[in-house]
């Protein structure tokens, strides 16, 4: 995934659709919340979300972690990529610092390939508070990621945090 586009994703501020719902991240406790078009379909996780595009050319999932359990959910996050079938070219790693909703957030993206052909991956952490991080594992083609840019940079731009 280009990480340039990516990080404009995120910096990128379009007011949200007046079809969409709010979630609490992780249900039970959040320390941030999520606006989500309704045309996107949405999974319950055990600390979070996972969301797919209309077109389903675009999964992303976001999960609450313990600042101190960052490596080993970074760990599970590329062992998902791996149980899905996800080849990834460990070359085109590009690293990005930015900010989302006011956060610190750190991504590694990189370039791949699944049964469809190539595709984009990375994994983001946004520092949430002094003990909490979401944990925000991205998929898609280079079509899916262009054809839903606009809900891409509208899911990302609606991150708060609820507990500092």
């Amino acid at each position: 995934m280009r990480s340039l586009l990516f990080a404009a994703l995120f910096a990128v501020a379009l007011p949200l659709a007046t079809q969409a719902k709010t979630y609490p991240i992780p249900d039970d406790d959040a320390v941030a919340t999520v606006t989500l078009p309704d045309s996107w379909d949405v999974d319950d996780l055990d600390d979070g979300i996972e969301v797919t595009s209309p077109d389903e050319s675009v999964y992303v999932a976001i999960e609450a972690e313990d600042l101190l359990d960052v490596k080993s959910a970074t760990v599970e996050a590329f062992k998902f990529f791996d149980e899905k079938g996800i080849t990834i070219d460990k070359d085109s790693q590009k690293q990005n610092e930015f900010s989302v909703g006011g956060m610190k957030a750190f991504e590694l993206a990189f370039k791949g390939r699944d049964e469809d052909g190539p595709t984009n991956v990375s994994v983001t952490v946004v520092t949430v508070s002094e003990k909490k991080v979401l944990m925000i594992t991205y998929w898609a083609s280079d079509e899916g990621e262009k054809a839903n840019a606009e809900g891409l940079s509208k899911i990302i731009n609606s991150i708060q945090a609820t507990k500092k």
